[in-house]
């Protein structure tokens, strides 16, 4: 083979430093339980511990947590379309050791509602629904201010009074979703895992039917499966020796921020709500608006359930200046129906934007398409009062690398979303509104070798 002259010859790489030997590796399997209990209903707390075996590395990307939903209610009780039993989850946090919080995702339910909505639908309908109990129908609309009879709910996953379901599930988080694997085995001290459950009225759907029937849940048998891989001696020695000489163990991951804002009853114009976050690589931005009213009510889409309010279009006021310079434009109403430019920029926060194998939850009815079927993807209350999978983001990141996202850490200045929305279709059918806002970040773990403990730096 003709030698390339561009490349230096292997003899002549004096500065290469040779690659430590790749360790042998036994791989073992946890199964973590709650250490506060084994039955939970609304609103307490599960604490398990993410239990390492001494100089072990945990791979949590393939880790997945498991837990029975119980049914307590006097009727049967649906499941969100979209996320299923994942809806009891209302706050995920990850505790280290020294009790520093590690990670913390509030409305961690509503924030895995938009990335499942953002999957494509057989996805959803057959991996997630044997997984979480999500539809097999996920696209359907579901009403924002009615009743739903149980044959609108028809494809959804129903839990009889009395009887269970098995959620098995995999946490959407940066902590189980880093660049590498964990080295929870070389701690001092102990983190551990913190679910925060919902409040009845948020986890199930109550038809029509069974409106008479308040909502009531318990979940039990929690486990937490772990993959757990066991260095040799040699290498863990190694790996020891590199803490306590204070290298730098860094693991990057990508996390998310929860804040919340309201849009008042009737407002109609012109909205600018403010809110707070100070990361240093914000990568995207995403906003949903769900009528506040139905995030506690038994017989609405508590978690899925986004609406529009009939907004006409959005930008952002990132450190001080707007983002995008002309605002994005979207319209719902059936004339110059327009919802291009709204999916293109949430495929662009998401990363979905370069890659056709991602699609979205928005056809309903599939049986129907000879006759067009049903598009739910931007609906507002003209069109039945159903809720829409219709998201506001933005994408900040400059290129597609760690830590290429806007610094905010340092501005001094709150994030605006400014938002025009209408009247008749807008707040003043569907009620306030909840507005989350999920900052999408840049996140690196760095164990700190002399202390032995894990810290996060966003």
């Amino acid at each position: 083979m003709e030698e390339n002259n561009s490349t230096t010859p292997l003899e002549m790489r004096l500065s290469d430093v040779p690659g430590i030997p790749s360790p042998d590796l036994s791989l073992n399997y946890i199964t973590a339980i709650p250490m506060n209990g084994q039955t939970f209903t609304e609103n307490m707390e599960i604490r398990v511990a993410l239990q390492a075996p001494a100089n072990s590395f945990l791979d949590l990307k393939r880790a997945y947590l498991k837990y029975k939903l119980n049914n307590l209610g006097a009727g049967a009780a649906f499941l969100d379309p979209i996320v299923g039993g994942v809806s009891v989850i209302q706050n995920l946090r990850v505790v280290g050791g020294s009790g520093n919080l590690l990670e913390e995702i509030i409305n961690y339910n509503a924030f895995y509602a938009v990335m499942n909505s953002y999957k494509n639908k057989d996805v959803v309908s057959s991996v997630h629904n044997i997984m979480e109990g999500a539809s097999k129908n996920p696209a359907v609309a579901l009403k924002t201010n009615a009743n739903n009879t149980n044959a609108e709910m028809g494809g959804c996953t129903s839990i009889t009074n009395g009887q269970s379901k098995v959620i098995t599930h995999r946490p959407a988080s940066a902590f189980f979703n880093a660049d590498r694997y964990l080295p929870l085995g070389f701690l001092q001290s102990q983190c551990y895992l913190s679910l925060t459950l919902a409040q009845n009225a948020t986890a199930f759907i109550i038809s029509n039917e069974n409106e008479a029937n308040a909502s009531s849940y318990s979940v039990s048998e929690v486990e937490l499966h772990i993959p757990a891989l066991q260095p040799g001696p040699e290498f863990a020695s190694m790996f020891r020796s590199a803490m306590a000489s204070g290298v730098p163990i860094q693991i990057h991951s990508v996390g998310v921020q929860n804040t919340q804002q309201a849009i008042a009853e009737n407002a109609t114009g012109e909205q600018t709500l403010t809110f707070s976050t100070r990361k240093r690589s914000v990568k995207s931005l995403v906003n949903v608006l769900r009528p506040s009213a139905n995030i506690t009510s038994d017989e609405r889409n508590s978690v899925s359930g986004f609406v529009n309010a009939d907004c006409t279009s959005y930008s952002y006021s990132v450190g001080g200046l707007r983002v995008p310079s002309s605002r994005i434009k979207v319209q719902a109403a059936i004339d110059g129906i327009d919802m291009g430019e709204l999916l293109s920029n949430t495929q662009l926060a998401l990363g979905h934007y370069s890659s056709d194998l991602r699609g979205i939850c928005s056809i309903h009815t599939t049986a129907d398409m000879a006759d067009g079927g049903n598009e739910e993807y931007l609906n507002h209350s003209e069109h039945d009062g159903k809720c829409s999978k219709a998201v506001f983001a933005l994408d900040l990141e400059s290129y597609n690398a760690a830590f290429a996202g806007m610094n905010l850490a340092g501005q001094g200045l709150p994030l605006i979303w400014h938002a025009q929305v209408g009247g008749t279709e807008g707040a003043q059918a569907n009620g306030a509104l909840q507005c989350d806002l999920f900052v999408i970040h840049d996140v690196v773990y760095v164990l700190d070798g002399v202390t032995g403990t894990l810290s996060a730096n966003s």
